[in-house]
């Protein structure tokens, strides 16, 4: 009870008196008169250990350093040894990043130079077990440079494209399934791919007067000169027969070409004649479109294809032109069948003239054309399949006029 009235009779004391508003705590906020800040702290006396350097009567940064000066002595080589590790594996993780960006500079470099070779105007990139071997076996390319592969199959054509390979001194580099799709444009290439110089077309002005059963002959300008000259082409295939040739104009669809050309091989034309301006260039999509037959079948072009239609015919070929069964430009008195052309073989050449996708043949071609065909349809056509694809056409009319 009386530690209780002690306790009372302290706080009591504390308590200041406001003559308007009464008693004020002392660690109340200061009124409007501008009393200052009374703080519970400064009532409240409290009890401060002093500091070590305060009892030696010391300044706080010397003592710290008269008292811990040997402990950082003493850590120095654990600190070095630290630091030297922490700047190992610093020099180390600059080396790996400087080794990485060596790497990919050096594939950067690489992939440019792959994409300068498949876009060289003067180097083919032919893709495809079929056209490479083609292309080796043939004797059209001048040149063979680098014989990409990837991953190849144990096969009879893939051992073959290897030993013809070596026997050229074509240089095989094999790579990834990446470079290859770089240097053919991601095309269907079978994990091969073979650098070499593009195909040099032979340039004709005509069709000459001289032929037979067993050849035919070419007439060709020679750009020096401008003398025009004969050239023998052998005929080598089956049955005794004037030659027969396909002549394609102004078709643009390098699949369509190569499908031509594979059918046209197969089925036994002896040559085929492009119009150089308008129709699509011999690629390598056209050689894998053709499965290769464009190694191996004469093929010609020309740059007026009007004054070779006037001094082909004055030669004695017969120029038949294709048309749709229900085109504009039929004539009935020139329509032939498919069979009359087979007979006609028999007693003179022929070339087969074949248009474009879309709009056929040119009409001022077709003036001068000796006889037109069709394919007749076998049921009355809807209009949303109103023709053939031009390959699948052209096979067809192959097929009937050698069969």
């Amino acid at each position: 009870m009386l530690r209780g009235i002690k306790t009372s009779n302290y706080i009591l004391q504390s308590i200041r008196w406001n003559s308007t508003n009464g008693p004020v705590a002392p660690f109340a906020t200061p009124d409007y008169q501008g009393r200052k800040h009374v703080t519970f702290d400064k009532n409240m006396p409290s009890y401060t250990k002093p500091k070590a350097w305060e009892r030696d009567g010391q300044d706080k940064e010397k003592w710290f350093k008269r008292k811990h000066a040997h402990h950082h002595i003493l850590q120095k080589p654990q600190r070095e040894n630290t630091q030297r590790r922490y700047d190992g594996i610093k020099r180390k993780n600059h080396e790996e990043r400087m080794e990485k960006v060596k790497e990919m500079e050096k594939i950067r470099e690489h992939r440019t130079r792959l994409r300068q070779i498949g876009s060289n105007p003067n180097i083919d990139m032919l893709f495809g077990t079929n056209a490479v071997l083609a292309a080796l076996k043939g004797d059209k390319r001048k040149r063979f440079g680098k014989l990409y592969i990837h991953n190849p199959k144990d096969s009879e054509k893939v051992n073959e494209i290897l030993h013809l390979a070596n026997e050229k001194n074509v240089k095989i580099t094999e790579t990834s399934k990446q470079d290859i799709n770089q240097l053919t444009d991601n095309a269907v290439h079978n994990g091969i791919a073979l650098e070499t110089k593009p195909l040099e077309i032979t340039e004709i002005k005509s069709m000459s007067s001289k032929f037979d059963e067993d050849s035919f002959n070419i007439n060709i300008r020679n750009e020096i000169s401008n003398i025009s000259e004969d050239k023998e082409i052998p005929l080598d295939t089956f049955g005794k027969r004037y030659p027969f040739g396909i002549y394609l104009d102004e078709i643009s669809d390098p699949h369509n070409v190569g499908a031509i050309l594979r059918s046209a091989y197969f089925l036994g034309a002896d040559f085929i004649v492009f119009s150089e301006r308008n129709c699509a260039p011999l690629t390598p999509v056209v050689a894998k479109s053709s499965s290769g037959a464009i190694e191996f079948l004469n093929l010609f072009k020309v740059d007026k294809p009007l004054t070779f239609f006037e001094e082909s015919k004055d030669n004695g070929w017969s120029l038949i032109s294709t048309v749709a069964s229900t085109g504009k430009n039929k004539k009935k008195s020139s329509l032939i069948d498919a069979n009359t052309i087979n007979e006609m073989l028999q007693t003179q050449p022929v070339i087969l003239v074949i248009g474009s996708e879309g709009a056929g043949i040119r009409t001022n071609l077709i003036n001068r054309s000796d006889y037109l065909v069709s394919i007749e349809s076998g049921r009355e056509m809807n209009e949303c399949v109103d023709s053939l694809n031009v390959s699948v056409a052209t096979a067809l009319l192959i097929s009937k006029i050698l069969k």
